[in-house]
């Protein structure tokens, strides 16, 4: 790409110097391509010193990405050039005011860790809501709020409770002298209104500021940057207001789209000319993204014409769909690498099923986020420990696991030992009749499980043994969908489909537990890319295949608000835009035998 011409367009954003303008990039118009050439353009045209400019990206491997395109072409000027996400920007600032260390700064881990401890006193939230707190909690320190005052809609606990989680979170997080990543901007902020030296010098080292992926970029960090570029405003911001889709980090389109309005005298350019997809991939894309109201109106035009790249399907049912994809991918290898093909799902549950599904196919995959294992969950303990002591393992840890699930009124007490036998346990005299029935029924049951194959075996638990009635009248207890419990069952199921047997079926569970750890992925680096939409986000392939494309999962169910549905639009477009030579989107008929609707975006991209 560094060797092509520049368009006119992208000729007139690299020619600008000072002053403030916004490019309008749409996905594959090579916006990394015309940040570069117009940072060479400063310092070799208009003679602006390297270490006065700034480059702010959104992630690290971004920021490695263009220094690294951007090394190319400048050589050792190019060093002196500050290239920086915008954490470690504001961690550089808050290390030279207050002597801040990396080990002030809460990893991940321990944020999660930390939160754990302080949810435990609460009712409601569990260990599975811990990463939807972290995001609200983000959301309302980005969004310079009050706990008070956040609502979203969705109710994971009361807001008496959010607001005491946020501040035990936050006490907690002084008493260990420790900060966010999010309170590293807020101090920023705190810092620069305070003290108008400090604002002074950062200003005079940074005398030009460029931001790529503007859209993304929250309230506070928009005025930490503004502050920091007045009063000669040269600021070059660079984004695509169709791809704004971290609304739940508090990014709001609304930023972009506001930026003329702030900066009256500010220039802006459209990249409209597309390198990446195929003419009717392009237009597919176009089409949808055109019912969204809140956007710069543009048409992207496609360079590369030509070609029957997109393909629309629909599947009676998921294991239907699943054959059919994993079919395709099958053909695609013989004639494309694995890393040149990607499916595109929409959250992580769709990941780890498509993961396990294409493992037990000998397909190789390379993970792109971290996935849950669905081994981890309770019910999928509870399944492998039914099997397990149906082959065997008759120890009181297995049998506490199941013993009543549905309840059969076998008390703790009466397993003493490390192992436990039902036929032994049954000769206690002590025992009511209606329990030494239960046990009776039991052991038969375990009899037959023992025979059976793992797939067999899962749905004869599920239905044979009363165990998904169970969870179904225990879930509503606890505020969970009978939809929500099929689909977990479904997705354990699914893994026990084309295994040889009970062993076979430990050794695969065993294997894609290490490729989750990372053992694998690292193995797998060339294999079938999988992550979800929002992942996707910077990336492409020559083929993307869009599962579940359906009511309910694009958009979600919960998306009920104008502002939600046009995020999840946004969201659906840039998985649309990922695909280079073929876009293969698939849909359900069914769901759980219930009829399901294909989603609303594909009537809008007139492909049905």
């Amino acid at each position: 790409m560094e060797e092509r011409k520049l368009s006119r367009e992208q000729a007139e954003a690299v020619a600008h110097c000072d002053g403030p303008r916004m490019v309008i990039a749409g996905p594959g118009s090579g916006k990394t391509f015309v940040i570069t050439r117009r940072l060479e353009h400063m310092i070799r045209v208009h003679g602006v010193r390297p270490e006065e400019i700034l480059v702010i990206t959104f992630t690290k491997a971004a920021a490695t990405e263009m220094q690294t395109r951007f090394e190319g072409l400048m050589g050792d000027d190019a060093m002196q050039v500050s290239f920086g996400t915008f954490h470690s920007i504001f961690f550089g600032i808050l290390k030279r005011a207050y002597n801040y260390t990396a080990a002030d700064i809460l990893t991940e881990k321990e944020k999660y860790d930390l939160l754990k401890s302080v949810i435990s006193v609460y009712q409601g939230p569990g260990d599975d809501e811990i990463d939807n707190l972290i995001s609200k909690i983000s959301k309302v320190k980005n969004d310079g709020i009050r706990p008070e005052d956040y609502d979203d809609g969705e109710k994971i606990v009361d807001k008496e409770s959010f607001c005491g989680i946020f501040y035990d979170y936050e006490k907690l997080l002084r008493s260990e002298n420790k900060l966010d990543f999010d309170d590293m901007v807020l101090l920023c902020r705190e810092l620069f209104l305070n003290d108008k030296d400090i604002l002074g010098y950062w200003r005079e080292r940074y005398k030009y500021i460029l931001i790529d992926e503007f859209q993304d970029i929250n309230p506070m960090q928009y005025e930490v940057v503004k502050m920091l570029a007045a009063p000669k405003n040269n600021l070059f911001v660079v984004g695509d207001d169709d791809q704004s889709i971290y609304g739940f980090r508090g990014s709001s389109p609304g930023i972009m789209l506001g930026f003329k309005k702030e900066y009256k005298d500010a220039g802006i350019t459209v990249l409209s000319d597309n390198f990446r997809c195929r003419e009717q991939i392009v237009k597919v894309a176009g089409d949808v993204i055109a019912s969204n109201k809140d956007r710069f109106k543009k048409k992207l035009r496609a360079v590369r014409k030509g070609g029957d790249s997109v393909a629309i399907l629909s599947f009676d049912d998921k294991q239907d769909e699943a054959a059919s994809v994993t079919s395709m991918i099958k053909s695609a290898l013989n004639h494309v690498s694995p890393e040149d093909i990607a499916v595109i799902c929409r959250t992580n549950t769709g990941i780890s099923r498509y993961s396990g599904i294409l493992m037990t196919e000998g397909i190789p995959v390379s993970l792109k986020e971290k996935v849950s294992n669905i081994f981890n969950s309770s019910e999928a303990k509870d399944i492998l420990a039914m099997f397990a002591y149906a082959h065997g393992e008759n120890t009181r840890e297995n049998l506490l696991r199941f013993m009543n699930k549905p309840v059969r009124y076998i008390r703790r007490c009466d397993l003493e030992n490390r192992e436990v036998s039902l036929e032994v346990l049954l000769r206690n005299p002590e025992l009511k009749d209606y329990v030494k029935k239960n046990i009776r029924t039991l052991i038969f049951e375990m009899d037959n499980l023992k025979k059976m194959h793992p797939f067999a075996g899962i749905n004869y638990i599920r239905k044979g043994m009363g165990y998904e009635s169970y969870l179904i009248s225990n879930g509503k207890k606890k505020g969970r969908s009978k939809e929500e419990i099929n689909e977990l069952l479904d997705r354990i199921w699914d893994t026990a489909r084309y295994v040889d047997d009970y062993e076979h079926w430990l050794e695969w569970i065993n294997e894609y537990d290490e490729m989750l750890k990372g053992g694998a992925a690292e193995k797998s680096e060339h294999g079938v890319n999988l992550t979800t939409m929002h992942g996707s986000k910077g990336l492409e392939y020559s083929i993307v295949i869009l599962p579940d494309i359906n009511e309910g999962n694009v958009p979600g169910k919960r998306c009920e608000s104008t502002e939600d549905i046009e995020e999840e639009r946004r969201v659906f477009y840039v998985a649309l835009t990922r695909a280079k030579d073929k876009l293969i989107i698939c849909y359900l008929k069914k769901n759980a035998e219930q009829k399901i609707m294909p989603s609303r975006f594909l009537r809008e991209s007139g492909l049905i």
